[in-house]
């Protein structure tokens, strides 16, 4: 084949991969809205689960909650993007800070340290261990909700 007969098929492998590349690129507005929705549903679960510590007869939904949870840490990372910080979309409500990408592996700890603790959280409302229960949820809230909170978002309104 001749260089001359092989331009046209550059061209539409090109025009191929453009549009590829178009279709794959997130929707950012939806990703947003998709984490936004993922923490306003932690806090639900929370909610739920400290109902169960406190002496509420809901102990297969808090478990479902402290499960879900779980999963849910793990992947954490996927709903968060490069190119969805604050920094990247100001005419976005996000408060993600840039550090959740220029500090990858810290934040990626912080997920997993929520998924392992969610997962003790889990036990002792396995157990019906309402004490215990309240101590996990506590750990909850320090090494993973708020551990991330404070590196890797910015301020609310």
């Amino acid at each position: 084949m001749s260089e001359f007969s092989l331009r046209p098929l550059l061209c539409l492998s090109v025009a191929a991969l453009s549009l590829g590349v178009a279709w794959a690129a997130p929707d950012v507005a939806a990703v947003v809205a998709e984490r936004q929705a993922t923490m306003q549903g932690f806090g639900k679960k929370i909610r739920l689960i400290k109902n169960f510590a406190d002496g509420e007869d809901n102990g297969p939904a808090a478990l479902a909650a402290a499960e879900e949870i779980q999963a849910t840490a793990r992947r954490l990372p996927e709903l968060f993007p490069a190119g969805t910080s604050l920094a990247d979309l100001p005419d976005v409500k996000t408060h993600a800070k840039p550090e959740i990408w220029s500090d990858g592996e810290r934040f990626r700890g912080t997920a997993d340290r929520l998924a392992i603790q969610a997962q003790a959280l889990a036990a002792a409302i396995q157990r019906g261990d309402r004490p215990g229960t309240a101590t996990e949820l506590g750990a909850v809230g320090r090494v993973g909700c708020g551990a991330c909170h404070e590196a890797f978002r910015a301020p609310l309104d």
